[in-house]
């Protein structure tokens, strides 16, 4: 049994520490998680025509927003549960705990969709989202609603996934983002099996940036805020797992480049590590 990504996670906790505006926070997808969450079959070829029940939990050591280290030393964790239907429907109920966030847990997110390969080869694999979240914090223009649709290639050894979302609910913005897979398995017996999954992947989102202006005559501040959809991060990660039997095992290390906005400055490159586990039930 491989791992399936079903976290549908939105970031909020640390809009108030940076000139970004929050409303936009919630866009970023691609920071804690290898997003392709928009691929729950990514072995649809493994699982039999039958429903489960797929039970997770990720840590991460670091707490980032696009890619960007604001000097909140945090860790987060987030619990999930799928069902998986034998039909290609999906459902997935997630939360998220942040260390340094008062309160801890942050935000609840139900998120249902449908996965399926659209040629006879199964090499192309789309899959469409809906998701809701609640937040315990009430924070002006959020989005709590997300659609997203998505497309994977795979062939042999290689997958290529791009996803593209819209968020509304608040001040609505839209994100499109590519993951580039190599799989390379270690070892492959009955009880254990070792791979890695290289992955690079690039996000881009649309962001809100203000930037503060003094005028002389009359005296007085004013901010400018400007609309960019641009590239905001460029990731490479390089996870290994272990699967034996239901369980499943993931430790990784991501790298990440963020893009600078304008009015942004020292921007540095930053690294975190992940862990997670799983357990999948047939049903």
């Amino acid at each position: 049994m491989r791992k399936i990504t079903l976290l549908f996670i939105c970031i909020v906790t640390l809009a108030r520490a940076q000139e970004i505006e929050p409303n936009e926070v919630d866009a970023i997808l691609d920071d804690f998680f290898v997003t392709d969450s928009l691929d729950v079959f990514d072995l649809l070829d493994d699982l039999k025509k039958q429903d489960y029940l797929y039970v997770t939990v990720l840590y991460n050591s670091k707490t980032l927003f696009s890619g960007r280290d604001f000097g909140v030393e945090q860790y987060s964790a987030f619990p999930s549960i799928s069902y998986i239907g034998g039909n290609n429907f999906f459902v997935n109920l997630s939360s998220g705990y942040y260390s340094s966030v008062s309160p801890n847990w942050d935000f609840v997110t139900l998120s249902g969709g449908y996965s399926n390969y659209i040629d006879k080869k199964k090499t192309l694999l789309a899959t469409g989202v809906y998701s809701f979240s609640s937040y315990t914090q009430d924070v002006a223009d959020l989005n709590n609603h997300r659609i997203s649709t998505g497309l994977s290639f795979r062939k042999k050894w290689f997958r290529n996934s791009l996803t593209a979302g819209f968020l509304f609910g608040g001040a609505s913005s839209f994100f499109v983002s590519n993951n580039t897979y190599v799989s390379v398995d270690l070892l492959d017996t009955k009880s254990l099996d070792i791979s890695i999954q290289p992955r690079f992947g690039l996000f881009w989102g649309s962001q809100t940036d203000r930037q503060e202006f003094v005028r002389y005559r009359p005296y007085r501040t004013e901010y400018v805020a400007t609309e960019y959809f641009q590239l905001l991060n460029t990731e490479l990660s390089i996870p290994i797992e272990f699967d034996f039997g239901n369980w499943d095992l993931e430790i990784d290390y991501t790298f990440s480049l963020p893009n600078p906005l304008p009015s942004e400055e020292g921007v540095e490159k930053t690294g975190f590590l992940s862990f997670s586990v799983g357990y999948l039930i047939n049903l």
